[in-house]
């Protein structure tokens, strides 16, 4: 028979095991791409991050407001079917083109909702790598108000 005192402790060690996390295999952009992150231009960037700029159009789909009311918040979404395996946001707008990359397990769902700053009005662009291809979409969005620069 098993006792109050030993139910607590067999239990507080199984959460304690359970709440470690497992080996994350996320990578460091920043660090390991430094120059992405400085690039002025989103073809630098997108060259730094993977290594070529030649994109073909479509295969994901692209949610920004066409007018963005306040650049401090511009709402962006994205989703693709494309099993791919790294994904990453650029703009035009700012002094750095870099706004996020992601590295995605294989078989993931990518439907992923962010906001980002904009200074002015520019282009947003994601693009994403499967199977040794980077397929790329944009979109303009035009700010009225607010930004990066108040």
């Amino acid at each position: 028979m098993i006792n109050r005192r030993n139910f607590l402790g067999l239990g507080l060690g199984a959460i304690a095991v359970a709440a470690i996390p497992g080996k994350l295999s996320a990578v460091d952009f920043r660090e390991t791409k430094p120059k992405a992150w400085t690039a002025t231009k989103v073809d630098e960037a997108v060259k730094e991050i993977f290594g070529t700029t030649t994109t073909t159009e479509g295969s994901i789909n692209l949610s920004a407001p066409d007018i963005a009311e306040n650049g401090a918040v511009i709402p962006v979404s994205f989703d693709t079917k494309l099993n791919a395996t790294k994904v990453a946001v650029f703009q035009d707008a700012n002094p750095e083109s870099a706004v996020a990359v992601f590295t995605v397990h294989p078989d993931s769902v990518i439907d992923y909702a962010i906001r980002i700053k904009m200074q002015k009005t520019g282009t947003v662009t994601v693009i994403a790598e499967a199977d040794g291809k980077l397929y790329s979409v944009s979109k303009l969005v035009k700010v009225t108000i607010g930004g990066c620069g108040g």
